[in-house]
């Protein structure tokens, strides 16, 4: 059925994370490199795809007070104690770890390559001990999909980068679901069961919370604040998408700046779990909806996003709190006004038929910026829909359909963008791109 389809992705889909869940893979590759060995470490090895590595440069980590660098991930990772880590593993980071860590990044113990021909998300650890034993991780396809693990040559576990047999089952899930008629998930979206309406729910008052440090002093560019300046000194309309605008961006601008506390994401992507659930809860205050009606509106933007992530993978050179989040936010808000299907359909298209191609060039706190955009985006895509504003399916990359719509923005994105990713990395690294 689309409904348990829906379920099963929202609950794999959907889940607490601290910090920027790329460096946090990263962490997490390292972590499981070096359990599988005893001795002190001699040596740190990284290969990383080209979006893992632009997407984890330039943003802080949680535990260090703002600082930044995928060395110093790698050796946060080492020192974890969650007994089964995953994408909160740097919880309860304090100074003795931190130090241990920065002692390994100072010591020029970590080395980091790029991953020859591997796009969307790759990380491969590597990591030796005083004595020469070694452990290898390999994560791939999504930020928990554990697809190799190894101990001095000897494999001790493998599978491969679909999910099909890997450590976790997100990516057949998120398969599943966009081979699934949204028609059906629509219409079904009202019996969601209860323990997915608290998940779901329960993302807003973890995200709010973010967003409240991002207007208190944990934002690197207060950007919330200054939308709100701007807001209270008549510069801009004292509005529900101006006020979604500055609620957002404080939350991404604080988890940008390496702010301490979970997120809840979507899709893999901190940011992109904010861009739904913050702008949809400001929507349904406006409109005083209940939480049943809320619940279902988040249903619709988060399944959006997980179908947009099975077609463009869950790392691309285009933006995934615009391009994906931000199309799952406009199908929300049309749920949220009470539109239908077919308006949703408009909306999506009108949103695809404007911001499709929009790069991501890194995670960092000029995130919140792009989040601005999304919402903008979203929430007007969504409201001239509801006024019977529908582009023709003829225009441009618009499917006959909502389907084939998100099927062509996954094509634009890869094999699409493949060259254009390399060389935003390139922009990125200071270095001109190899093109043998």
């Amino acid at each position: 059925m689309s409904l348990d389809k829906l379920e099963r992705t929202l609950k794999l889909d959907i889940k607490a994370a601290l910090g920027c869940t790329e460096p946090i893979a990263i962490a997490l590759a390292t972590c499981k490199a070096r359990r599988l060995i005893g001795q002190e470490i001699s040596q740190i090895e990284l290969k990383l795809s080209t979006n893992l590595l632009k997407n984890a440069m330039e943003v802080g980590i949680p535990g260090t007070h703002g600082d930044r660098g995928i060395p110093l991930a790698a050796a946060l990772g080492c020192y974890a104690t969650m007994p089964e880590p995953d994408l909160t593993l740097l919880e309860g980071a304090n100074k003795e770890w931190l130090d241990k860590a920065k002692k390994l990044v100072e010591a020029d113990k970590i080395q980091l390559d790029l991953a020859s021909g591997m796009h969307g998300l790759y990380v491969e650890s590597r990591v030796t001990d005083s004595e020469g034993n070694f452990g290898v991780a390999i994560i791939s396809g999504s930020h928990e999909n554990l697809i190799h693990l190894e101990k001095n040559g000897e494999i001790l576990y493998a599978s491969d980068k679909t999910g099909l047999e890997g450590a976790d089952k997100l990516l057949l899930q998120r398969k599943e679901l966009a081979e699934t008629s949204f028609a059906d998930i629509w219409n079904s979206v009202k019996d969601l069961s209860a323990e997915v309406r608290a998940h779901l729910l329960k993302g807003i008052d973890i995200n709010l919370k973010v967003a409240k440090a991002g207007l208190g002093k944990d934002g690197y560019l207060s950007i919330g604040n200054i939308y709100n300046e701007l807001i209270n000194d008549g510069w801009l309309g004292n509005d529900v998408i101006n006020k979604a605008k500055a609620l957002t961006s404080a939350a991404v601008d604080a988890r940008m700046s390496g702010c301490d506390l979970p997120v809840m994401t979507s899709a893999g992507s901190g940011n992109q779990g904010l861009s739904i659930t913050l702008p949809l809860y400001v929507l349904a205050q406006h409109l005083k909806a209940d939480d049943e009606k809320l619940a279902e509106a988040l249903a619709i933007a988060h399944g959006i996003t997980s179908i947009l992530k099975h077609h463009t993978g869950t790392l691309s050179a285009m933006c995934g709190c615009v391009v994906c989040s931000g199309t799952g936010l406009t199908a929300g808000a049309v749920y949220l006004l009470g539109g239908s299907l077919d308006v949703a359909t408009s909306a999506v298209n009108n949103m695809v038929g404007s911001i499709t191609g929009i790069i991501c060039d890194g995670a960092k706190v000029g995130c919140s910026i792009k989040l601005v955009c999304a919402v903008d985006s979203a929430f007007q895509a969504a409201m001239m829909a509801m006024r019977g504003l529908k582009l023709p399916t003829t225009n441009g990359v618009l499917g006959e359909n909502l389907e084939s719509s998100l099927a062509n923005i996954g094509l634009i994105a890869a094999p699409g963008m493949l060259e254009t990713d390399d060389q935003i990395l390139s922009i990125m690294l200071g270095k001109p791109l190899d093109r043998k």
